[in-house]
């Protein structure tokens, strides 16, 4: 059975409560709280608020170097394609600039292996065109 988790950016900066880089991985969920909706990724015991525009889920696939691939990952190949992983028409796919849309499992089979080398929200610059 595939893992489904989501990965998000913490909305605070405190490293004691979190890992250095903001990102936290685990259960996503919705609350109410004081009267607006909020974000939270939880990973037993801890819970954190999230910036919603940074929540993505795993895809269940792993890269060339056994890092987990999340939406909104920037991939790359040995023929320096960019491409984002995304969720459309209910599959993940690799956006290689709207031109070009491979659903996720064919980026990773034998034959043909991608890696992760950021994501959209701390490494926008890597997308050609701005996307």
């Amino acid at each position: 059975m595939r893992e489904i988790k989501f990965r998000g950016k913490r909305l605070d900066n405190d490293i004691q409560t979190g890992p250095a880089d903001g990102w936290v991985t685990g259960f996503y969920y919705q609350g109410l709280c004081e009267g607006e909706v909020r974000h939270f990724i939880a990973s037993c015991p801890c819970v954190w608020e999230v910036d919603p525009a940074t929540v993505g889920q795993y895809t269940g696939l792993k890269d060339k170097n056994t890092r987990k691939v999340y939406e909104g990952d920037v991939l790359t190949d040995k023929f320096e394609s960019v491409g984002v992983v995304k969720w459309q028409n209910g599959c993940f796919v690799v956006n290689f600039g709207d031109v070009d849309v491979f659903q996720i499992s064919d980026c990773f089979d034998d034959s043909y292996q991608m890696w992760v080398i950021g994501n959209i929200h701390d490494n926008p610059e890597m997308l050609k065109g701005g996307e």
